[in-house]
């Protein structure tokens, strides 16, 4: 069973996509396609670096929240896995810890 946190992050992300797709025409699918593009040339990562690489590629999202359903995505179908933890190098972010990702497959 779902904790309320993971239902409400769930959810977040899923307005976050919604509202990136009604913004910018597939954006889910333009993200996806380079994620796992970018996984087949890079063992690990965190989604900042992701983002970083993505620039003037993929059209930024309103939210950046809008790449956790990517990376959940990526996740499922067993193209990258989590491996751990690192803080983030976005000084605003004030050095949180983010999830480090790991290319399993890249299809």
């Amino acid at each position: 069973m779902k904790t309320e946190g993971e239902m409400l992050r769930n959810s977040g992300i899923n307005q976050s996509l919604i509202n990136a797709n009604s913004k910018i025409d597939n954006w889910s699918g333009i993200a996806y396609k380079f994620l796992v593009d970018y996984a087949k040339s890079n063992d690990q990562y965190m989604a900042e670096d992701v983002r970083t690489a993505s620039i003037d590629i993929v059209p930024e999202p309103p939210s950046k929240r809008a790449w956790g359903a990517i990376f959940a995505k990526a996740s499922r179908k067993k193209i990258i896995e989590r491996v751990g933890y690192g803080n983030v190098k976005n000084p605003k972010a004030h050095c949180t810890p983010a999830t480090i990702w790991r290319t399993i497959h890249a299809a």
